[in-house]
């Protein structure tokens, strides 16, 4: 195999192209991702002794703020007592509010910067974290089916089962969190937000 490219000039070898990558002057190595951003709107809809269920809507924007998907289901969150929401480890579901939606790389980033401790010495558990709810840490987004399985976290599901004695679960959890999770892959680029808890207007239309 030559080490030329057709007008004789040398190909960089791979400790040159590592220097270029670093130095971002090889642009055929890394494509630059889209500018889209998510925002899911939920509505907090049924409420159960020991959980909540919310609807969502996540949506996907482009650079210009056109929507380019979308996609709908449910989140299972514990309990909700508002008077509780804001203690550490009280298991109710959080606040409503905005709030990013952050990959556990960058969780860990701004753990570290808010306690004044290395990312390293930081463990985390989940994929994806909702970041900063007042009085609360470590509120993912997860697998799982009920109340008993969330201490704060939302588990995305397909639809639910309401029961106001036991617990409410979702159905079809795990391959509604893979799609949820791809979705954030694909559009989150530039930023997820959720908004917990508003009204979806056209939820039912």
């Amino acid at each position: 195999m030559s080490n030329f490219f057709n007008n004789g000039q040398r190909m960089p070898n791979i400790f040159e192209r590592a220097r270029a990558y670093e130095d971002g002057n090889e642009g055929y190595v890394q494509q630059q991702k889209p500018k889209t951003n998510i925002v899911i709107n939920t509505n907090r809809l049924w409420y159960g002794e020991d959980s909540t269920v919310s609807a969502f809507l996540a949506t996907a924007y482009d650079e210009q703020g056109n929507t380019i998907d979308s996609m709908r289901g449910y989140f299972l969150e514990p309990g909700t007592d508002y008077n509780r929401a804001k203690r550490e480890g009280s298991d109710t579901a959080i606040m409503s509010g905005e709030y990013e939606v952050i990959p556990q790389n960058e969780m860990k980033k701004r753990i570290a910067i808010r306690n004044g401790i290395k990312e390293n010495n930081i463990a985390l558990k989940y994929d994806w974290y909702i970041d900063n709810p007042p009085g609360r840490s470590g509120i993912a987004i997860h697998g799982g089916k009920t109340g008993e399985n969330t201490t704060g976290c939302f588990i995305p599901g397909d639809s639910f089962e309401p029961n106001k004695k036991k617990s409410n679960y979702v159905i079809n959890n795990n391959q509604k969190k893979e799609e949820l999770f791809r979705f954030f892959d694909n559009y989150g680029h530039n930023g997820i937000k959720i908004n917990v808890g508003p009204d979806l207007e056209d939820w039912y239309k």
